[in-house]
Order: C-alpha cells, then structure tokens, then sequence
C-alpha cells in the first residue's frame, strides 16, 4: 500500500508486513481474485503471479435473525439525531420503540449463535459507572428521579452491548456511522424549513425535530467528523451526499445559534487540517468545493441575529456568565461541597439546585428547574468523588484504547473525543443516546482492530502454509464481506 499518496498503512510493524502481502490480489474489483460463498469455509486466493494459492477465512456472517437484528440497530441510530420529532402519547419516543425491538431482536440472535464477544475494559467501565448509578438509589434526595434515571442508563448500557455483538467488523461500524449522519437530513432540513417559515424554537434561534437548539447543535457538530470520514472512504454519488450533509450540518450549527456548538464545530474542523496531506488532487479540490458551497449557505440563510449572538462568545468568556451557567455551576459546587463522596443520586441535580439558587425555581412553574450544564459537573455533584472517578477512568479507557487503531481511523476518533469534551462542557449529556452510542462505536472498531492484531501471526503462518487449517479464523466472529483492512484505507473518490 502507498503512503502518503492517497492511501496509507493501516497498521505498522508486523501486521503492516500481512496487509500488504494479503491486500495483492485480493482488492475488490482486481483481477485474479476467486471467491467462493459465504457459507463455505474458506477463500482460495491466488496472486497475480499464480504461484500458489492460499486459503483465507471468509468472515462470519449474520444469520437471517441477525440480520434484522443489526436493521432494527440501524434504525436506532438513524433515528437518533431526530429523536424528539415522533412522539407515542402514553409511552414516549419513537426511538424507545426501535429501541426494544432492537432489544429483543438482538437478543434472540446471540441466542441462536451461541456465543457473546468478551466485553473489553471499556465496557467494564461503564457497566460498574452505570451499577453506581442505579446503588445511587440508596441514598438519593430525589429518589423518583433516580430510579427513572438508573432505567434509562441500563438502556443505554444495553445499546452499547449491541453494537459491541452485532457490528463486530469495521463493514458494520460504518454502517452505523452513516446510519447517524443519514438522520442528520431529518433535523438538518427541518431546522431550514423552520427559519424559511419564521416559527423560532426559542428567541431567534432555529431547532428542528422538537430538539432543544444547544442540543441539535451538538448532535450535528458531532456527525461532521463521521460525515467527513465516510465521504474520504466512499467513492460514487454517495460522496455528494455527505458533501451535502456537511453544508447541511454547518448551516443548522449557525441557524441554533449555539455558541457551545459553534466552538465544538471549530474542533471538528480540524479533522481536514489533519488529513490534509493524504488527500489527492481530486479530493482536495472536492474539498474546496464543498467549503465553497457551505460559506454560500452561511451568508443565504444564516440571519444576521445568529451571528450577533455568536459575536458575544469572547465577552461572555471575560466576563459573561454563559446565560446563567456560571450562576447554576456555583450552585452546583456548594451541593457538592456538602456531599462530596457519594453526592446526592442520579438525576436529582435539577431538584436540589433549584433550591440553592439566589432565586430559587418551583418544579411546578412553567419554567423547569435548570439541569447543570456540564457533564462533568453533574456526574461530579449526583454521584460524588467515587461516580466522577468512574466516569473519568471510564473516559481514560476509551481514549487508552485508541492508541493502536490505524491513523485515519484514530484521527477521526480522537476529534470525535474533542468534539464531545466541548460540547458537553456546556450541555448535560451524561445519559444522551449519542454520547453512549458514540462510546459504543469506538469501543467495537477499537475491539475490531485489536482482534486482527492477535491474528495477525496466524494469518501470517497461513500464507506460510498453504494447508493450515483456517477454524480459529472461522471462530473469530469479525463480520466483514470484504478484507478489513481496505476498509482503513483510503479511497479515491
């Protein structure tokens, strides 16, 4: 594989020694490539030169079960950037429903295979933070809205699972990843035809699919890596669509008026600046393009009030308080002040602080009481120096996991942290669908690479001998049609 030019290694040292003597004659589209079902055990490859021919694991497919499994799971993740738009009177969301489908259709398919893929520690982090969660019961202040809380994070943790089980192979992850910026359409295009109608969500801001603005800001900003990422990896008139998807995420950040979103955007961008070097002629030009076509839709529909309210970032940094967040933070701190070691149970923030504020809220005005508007922070003040513990080494693991992931991949990932980090610093996102789903994600492509690392000495045997047996492969449960590592690769499109 060339470097530098268009396309790089994914992996270095001994295993980039195997991607590029397996990737020769065996690249999709290339001659001299046979293929066999599926369903038969093995691939015979034979090289261009036709000197032997070697036998390769064909990945393991879903069955029929877990292939409506991984739809409905499709369908979760797409529904997730417009979550709020469909509502069930006297059950919830749209996305509630998907989402016990998705439970009871994954369950049945890891049934019927037989086996569970070990968690990794990541995971481990986040079932003992989500066990401090629900314990948090035992000494809650609002012990209601804990309860409820500790529901929704089993929830979440359950996703995680299946995204772990059901999209073990990079194929799948980046289904899910399109799945997540295909539903940015819905909101995206819902918040113009709001600001084309004159219907404000707030004060002159623009939010569409019922979402609060600060969220839908983040929820687009956090789609701008994955969307950029998949539009370098595809090639087709599905590079039109992300080029679309990203004029279309940049134009609703600016519409929301979200200053948060608006420096998270700022870090997402810096996703082009470090790949730059890679792309070709074509793309970069591409590129220009679509940067081109996003400052016209900027100065189209952005209203002028958008940027007088993104003007006043540098004032409220000196001397501003970020809309009131400083005054609920302040608030925040002295609760935790008085209980610092186990804090006050999940989802009590809203309750506890609306009663220490200068003013304080009644929950039984219109107005709700103020959630915290840090992530950090909240998780600090419900669940105390144990909970943030948790939730840090939690966040440690994920990041300690991308060390050994091919660089394009841990690139996106690494801006995709970034973007998270300063978003949630303004926004309470602790139990968001996006954020676990974003966690979920990273942890099965991370487990996705480290798996071909510990097969890389057998697959390198097994070019060795022609006559290996090929079943610990076979038993490996990576699910990808095509050879993983052209997937880390870049595409020219």
């Amino acid at each position: 594989m060339v470097t530098e030019q268009g396309q790089f290694d994914a992996f270095s040292g001994q295993l980039s020694v195997v991607a590029r003597a397996a990737t020769q004659g065996f690249w999709p589209g290339r001659s001299g490539v046979s293929q066999t079902s599926a369903r038969q055990p093995g691939v015979s490859l034979r090289s261009n030169n036709d000197a032997a021919t070697h036998t390769f694991p064909v990945a393991e497919q879903l069955s029929t079960l877990g292939k409506f499994a991984f739809a409905t799971l499709w369908l979760l993740v797409f529904a997730m950037p417009w979550e709020d738009a469909i509502t069930i009177p006297g059950f919830g969301t749209s996305v509630r429903l998907i989402g016990m489908v998705a439970l009871g259709l994954g369950v049945l398919a890891i049934v019927e295979r037989g086996k569970v893929r070990r968690p990794a520690v990541g995971h481990v982090m986040m079932a003992l933070f989500v066990v401090l969660a629900s314990l948090s019961y035992l000494w809650s202040l609002y012990p209601e809205g804990t309860l409820v809380e500790a529901f929704s994070y089993v929830q979440l943790l359950t996703m995680v699972w299946l995204i772990w089980d059901l999209a073990p192979g990079v194929r799948e992850q980046m289904h899910l990843m399109q799945a997540y910026v295909l539903g940015t359409f819905v909101s995206g295009v819902d918040t113009i035809y709001l600001f084309l109608s004159h219907e404000e969500s707030v004060y002159q801001r623009y939010a569409g699919a019922k979402l609060d603005a600060n969220d839908l800001g983040l929820i687009m900003a956090l789609s701008i890596p994955m969307s950029y990422y998949l539009l370098i990896q595809s090639k087709g008139w599905m590079v039109w669509v992300y080029r679309v998807q990203l004029i279309l995420a940049g134009t609703t950040i600016l519409l929301t008026a979200s200053r948060g979103a608006t420096l998270a955007t700022v870090v997402a961008l810096a996703i082009v600046p470090l790949t730059q070097a890679r792309l070709n002629g074509r793309q970069q030009v591409a590129l220009l393009l679509t940067i081109a076509l996003l400052v016209c839709g900027a100065l189209y529909f952005v209203p002028a009030t958008s940027w007088q309210r993104l003007s006043t970032l540098p004032t409220e940094f000196e001397q501003g308080t970020f809309t009131g967040r400083t005054i609920i933070w302040k608030a925040g701190w002295e609760i935790f002040r008085a209980h610092p070691f186990f804090g006050i149970g999940a989802n009590a923030f809203r309750v506890i602080v609306s009663r220490v504020l200068a003013e304080p809220i009644r929950l039984g005005e219109a107005d709700p009481a103020p959630p915290a508007h840090n992530t950090f922070l909240s998780v600090l003040v419900e669940q105390g120096v144990l909970g943030f513990a948790v939730f840090c080494a939690m966040l440690v693991a994920l990041a300690l996991s991308l060390r050994g992931m091919p660089p394009f991949p841990q690139r996106l990932w690494i801006v995709s942290f970034a973007v998270w980090i300063v978003g949630v610093s303004s926004l309470t996102w602790e139990m968001r669908k996006p954020t676990w789903f974003f966690f979920g994600l990273l942890m099965s492509q991370c487990g996705s690479v480290a798996q071909m690392r510990r097969l890389a000495p057998l697959f390198s045997r097994s070019r060795q001998n022609p006559f290996v047996r090929t079943a610990r492969f076979r038993a490996s449960g990576i699910s990808s049609p095509k050879p993983w590592w052209t997937l880390f690769s870049w595409k020219h499109s």
